[in-house]
Parts: C-alpha cells; sequence; structure tokens
C-alpha cells in the first residue's frame, strides 16, 4: 500500500501528441536496453485507473518488442527501507516507500536496478551494467514522468547516453505534470516520440 497522496486525474495520452522532439538520434537495437521505471502496483494503484491501464499495456507492449529484438530489459524500483530516515530526503516527501516485496521484481528475464532516490543511475548499478554490455541508449518507459523519468534521462546526458521516451509508455499524475516533464526531456535531455515508434517493425524484421 503506497505511503503517499497525490491530486491524480484521468486523461487522454492523444493530448500530448505534440510533445514530440529531441536530437535527431537513431536508435539502435543492438545499441539499446530498456528500462522499466517504478512500475511496481505501489506506485501504479495511485494513478487513475484509466491512466494505469493504458502505461501498463503501451509498456508491456514496448517490453515484447523488445525480446523480440534481442534487447536487454532493466526494471528499477527503490532500495527497501527497514526506517524512514533510511530514506533521506525522500522519506519526509514521500513516506517509507514499497516494501520488499512491494518492490520485488516478477520477471526473470528483468534485470533488477535498486536506486536510492529519483533517478534509476543514482547510488545503482545501471551504467556498469548498460556499459558492460554495450548499451549507449536507453529506453524507458514507466513512472513517473515528472520525477524518476525526467531525473533519469538528466543522469543519462551526463553520462553520454543517449535516452528515447515513448509518451504512450510513460504516466504522471496529471496531464499537466506529464506535458512539463515531456517538453522538457525534448528541450534538453532525450528523444520523445510516440511508442509506436520505438522498436517498431522496421526494427524487429520480418514478421511471422
Amino acid at each position: 500500500m503506497a505511503t503517499f497522496n497525490v491530486e491524480v486525474e484521468g486523461y487522454d495520452v492523444q493530448s500530448l501528441g505534440d510533445c514530440t522532439g529531441g536530437p535527431e538520434w537513431e536508435l539502435v537495437p543492438e545499441r539499446a536496453a530498456v528500462l522499466v521505471h517504478d512500475m511496481q502496483p505501489y506506485y501504479l494503484n495511485v494513478l487513475d485507473s484509466s491512466v494505469r491501464a493504458r502505461v501498463g499495456a503501451a509498456a508491456s507492449e514496448l517490453v515484447s518488442r523488445a525480446r523480440f529484438a534481442g534487447v536487454p530489459i532493466f526494471a528499477s524500483g527503490p532500495r527497501p527501507a527497514s526506517a524512514i530516515e533510511q530514506r533521506g530526503l525522500l522519506g519526509p516527501m514521500w513516506g517509507s516507500g514499497p516494501s520488499a516485496e512491494e518492490v520485488a521484481i516478477i520477471e526473470p528475464d528483468f534485470v533488477t536496478i535498486a536506486k536510492r532516490s529519483y533517478s534509476a543511475f543514482y547510488a545503482s548499478d545501471l551504467d556498469v551494467e548498460l556499459r558492460r554490455r554495450g548499451r549507449d541508449q536507453l529506453i524507458v518507459v514507466g513512472v513517473f514522468a515528472s520525477a524518476g523519468i525526467l531525473a533519469t534521462t538528466f543522469d543519462a546526458f551526463a553520462r553520454d547516453i543517449q535516452c528515447f521516451v515513448g509518451i504512450e509508455s510513460t504516466a504522471d499524475y496529471t496531464a499537466h505534470q506529464h506535458r512539463t516533464a515531456l517538453n522538457l526531456i525534448a528541450s534538453l535531455t532525450g528523444v520523445v516520440t510516440s511508442s509506436a515508434n520505438l522498436l517498431h517493425d522496421r526494427h524487429r524484421g520480418p514478421l511471422d
């Protein structure tokens, strides 16, 4: 059960279709990895049900395409804390966070990334794991666009890792927060596009 309360709303993600933009980077499957950012029920269940269903379906579809293309998949979540003080500044703002059971990754092919703040790079081995696999492009899906996803793209940029963010496969508490995050990413740290453009059929090869 989540230990924080926020104002949320249902919104049509199609209204964010004009947020596309960013550097002219070409996504190459052999250089790419997928990061499933904080998609535990602890976080997803805070969202409006329509937003939760949409981001879940879009992220799952992108993960399926990644598996088909042989792209490695990482999944982030916070390190469980036995005391709120272990959460640092996150504690007073957001509570004690999810338990070890709530943050567990159940997909056997996901590489688990345990982080200590908003960004999936902070106090984690994500950078090392990407370099070990020769990956310098990162497709980010999940929640929340204006917090962890935005912070992750800034940290990736500082490490010369190109980030790609799909509009439909990310979500936020409100349309305004989602739009603000996407516009900042497109302006400063990465490529924002429709999820359908990421690892689409041209990257997958012939279909059955």
